[in-house]
């Protein structure tokens, strides 16, 4: 584990209150359950960014697709388009 950094956080009553009780009942110190708390939701959080990112990417893609579809079948007449998409295709 690395350096081990201070941090400082305001929390009104109740919130507190309920802290404090969550770690007594687990034996735990206030700021142990804070701290792994603060650490969960920072992963939470990366996690969510990397799937915004990655939706993101798949969207920009499928406009790609979709203009190259839309060029590809703008002058259709004569092209066998039953080879662009095997969606869809009836035996």
């Amino acid at each position: 584990m690395g350096n081990l950094q201070h941090f400082t956080i305001e929390l009104d009553d109740g919130l507190a209150a309920r802290l404090v009780k969550a770690a007594q009942d687990q034996g735990w110190t206030p700021e142990s359950l804070a701290a792994d708390c603060v650490a969960q939701h920072v992963e939470v959080a990366l996690r969510h960014r990397v799937l915004i990112e990655r939706m993101e990417a798949i969207d920009a893609n499928l406009a790609t697709l979709a203009v190259f579809v839309g060029e590809a079948t703008q002058s259709s007449e004569g092209l066998d388009l039953t080879g662009i998409c095997r969606y869809g295709q009836r035996s």
